[in-house]
Formats: C-alpha cells, sequence, structure tokens
C-alpha cells in the first residue's frame, strides 16, 4: 500500500496492522511505528495502549527512543494467550463484516481474527470461523461500498468527538443542512445510523444512507456522562429505531392465532413484551411507542391478529385494513 494511502487505514485495521507486525516478532520503536500506520504520535500511542490491555507488551527506552515488543515469556506459558471466550467474541464481531462488504471495514475485521487467533489456545477451531458465526444481513447496507470515505469521516468524528456539518435527506425526501454532534454508530436491522444530538433537537437517529456529505466543523465536544445519554435508554420506549416524541408510548395488546404460541413463547419482539393463552388465542403485551414500525408489525400478521388496544389504535389498523381490501379487489 502507497504511503498516501496509509492515512485513509481505519483504527481497525490500524490496530491489526500494529499487532500483526508484533506477532511476527518485530520490536519497534515509536517512529517505525507511526510511519507503519501512517499516523502522528499520538494516535501511535493510543494504539498502544488500547493493544496493552489485551497482549502483553515489553517497552524499553534506549537512546532516548521507545522500543516495543510482545513479552514473549508470559504468552508462550499460556496464561496470557488469548482465551476462548475472546477469540469467539472477535469471530462474532468479525461476522458483521458482511455489513461493510466491499470496503476497507471489510478486510480489517477479518484479518483482526487471524492475528489474534495466532495466540488463541486452540487456534485450529477457528479456522472455519467465517462459517461457523455468520450475520445474516438480509439486504445489507445500501449505502456501501460507494459511500466508505464518507463512513471514515463520520467514524473519525465519532471517536475524535468533533461536531460534522451533514447534508441529509429526510424520510420525506426533503434536503436539510445541520450541524450535529455524532454520539454513536448503531447497526439497526443490518443498517447503519448515526446517533446524533444537535442543538434545540433531541437526540436523533441519522440514517447513513440519506446522508448526502459530511465536513467537521468547530472543535471537540464533551461526550455527555451515562446521565445525559444513554442509548439503551434513549431506544427503551421503541419497536424500532423511531424515537420521535410525536409517537405516543401506549400499553398495547394485541391477539394472535393459537398456531403463533410455539414462536412468541421463543421469541421477543420488545423488552415490555408479556405473552399468555387465553380463550384458544394468544395474547401479547407491549409498552412501546406507537410508531410506524409497529403499525407494519401488527398488519404483518395479516388475519392472524386482532388488536384489543388502545382504541385509537385499533381503529387504525381496521381503517388501513379496509383501504388494503380495496385497493387489491381492483386487482
Amino acid at each position: 500500500m502507497a504511503d498516501s494511502e496509509l492515512g485513509r487505514l481505519s483504527s481497525i485495521e490500524r490496530t491489526a496492522k500494529l499487532i500483526a507486525a508484533l506477532l511476527s516478532g518485530r520490536e519497534l520503536t515509536r517512529a517505525e511505528i507511526t510511519a507503519l500506520l501512517g499516523v502522528r504520535v499520538a494516535a501511535a500511542d493510543r494504539q498502544l495502549a488500547a493493544i496493552a490491555r489485551h497482549v502483553p507488551l515489553v517497552r524499553e527506552k534506549r537512546r532516548g527512543r521507545l522500543h516495543v515488543r510482545i513479552d514473549r515469556s508470559k504468552v508462550a506459558g499460556g496464561a496470557e494467550r488469548t482465551p476462548i471466550a475472546t477469540m469467539i467474541a472477535a469471530c462474532v464481531g468479525a461476522s458483521l463484516s458482511k455489513l461493510f462488504e466491499g470496503t476497507t471495514y471489510e478486510k480489517g475485521m477479518r484479518d483482526l481474527v487471524h492475528y489474534v487467533s495466532r495466540e488463541a489456545l486452540h487456534p485450529e477451531r477457528f479456522q472455519d470461523s467465517r462459517r461457523q458465526f455468520v450475520f445474516l444481513v438480509r439486504g445489507g447496507e445500501k449505502a456501501l461500498p460507494e459511500k466508505e470515505e464518507l463512513l471514515e469521516e463520520v467514524v473519525d468524528a465519532v471517536q475524535r468527538r468533533r461536531g460534522l456539518q451533514i447534508r441529509y435527506r429526510g424520510f420525506d425526501g426533503a434536503r436539510q443542512s445541520l450541524r450535529i454532534e455524532p454520539l454513536s454508530l448503531a447497526v439497526y436491522d443490518h443498517q447503519l445510523y448515526v446517533i446524533g444530538r444537535s442543538r434545540g433537537r433531541p437526540t436523533h437517529p441519522y440514517r447513513f444512507s440519506r446522508f448526502e456529505g459530511a465536513e467537521v466543523a468547530g472543535g471537540s465536544f464533551q461526550y455527555p456522562d451515562k446521565d445525559s445519554y444513554d442509548p439503551e435508554r434513549v431506544f427503551a420506549d421503541s419497536f424500532g429505531i423511531f424515537v420521535d416524541k410525536r409517537y405516543p408510548i401506549e400499553d398495547i395488546e394485541v391477539t394472535l392465532a393459537r398456531r403463533w404460541a410455539t414462536f412468541v413463547r421463543s421469541h421477543r419482539w420488545h423488552r415490555s413484551q408479556e405473552s399468555f393463552l387465553r380463550a384458544g388465542r394468544v395474547h401479547v403485551r407491549l409498552r412501546v411507542r406507537v410508531c410506524p414500525e409497529l403499525v407494519s408489525w401488527i398488519l404483518g400478521f395479516g388475519p392472524d391478529v386482532r388488536v384489543i388496544g388502545p382504541p385509537p389504535l385499533k381503529q387504525r389498523i381496521a381503517r388501513l385494513t379496509r383501504e388494503m381490501a380495496k385497493v387489491h379487489s381492483r386487482l
């Protein structure tokens, strides 16, 4: 890879590249690490700090220069080898690489498993990891690989806590330009979202494929503490990705035909879910936002579903089914 391309390496690729160099037995100076990764000294030190949490390193200062190598004495004894649980976690994480198909992220995530498995307790168990641990992506992320450079810009801003000026197309097709503080990169239903906040607006999930541009804007921002921002709490009452307060949180109850009983017992759509059998039908209760995703979920059961409440939702589903019946009667 040419020197001009090194600066575009993702954080995952840099970590994998540095681990590979150290595992090969090389002893590297700080200057050699910065040249290898195409980053500045501070970024190289962050990479070393991240690796040191999992791989035993020896740091020695000779003639005013820092030298780094893997502590083979600890690795050889087996006590510091990569545990099986850590390897499995890496394999499961790498299975997400399919979501980034055609980008450098895909290769970086796969390569990291290969590098880490060299020091696994039983490396032979992971030679077929791509088929043993699988993430089924359905349609995949439509914006990739074409918008890989844009994704790099977003990921860098998330890592460095930098504001972004984005050009974004809303769900209704309207274009808008706004400045956000990108707090998280989230995967939902095999799609990428940037969870961000902006002045005067609540925290919001922005669909990555609808980004038409993004540029770093201003300096860094203070990442909020957990009381101010916790993704689990943001989406606690959501039936999917919608968090807009215009969709009220309601107690929902539907009944399904008895043939759904086994499926309901083995499936959880939301953490608030309760289910039970009554009068030959399966009842499902949820406390969630009455959003378009919930409506689509109910309609997806076809004639097997009946809405018990709340009444406005029941009336809405009844109206939609009548309209659908009219449309299909014309065919």
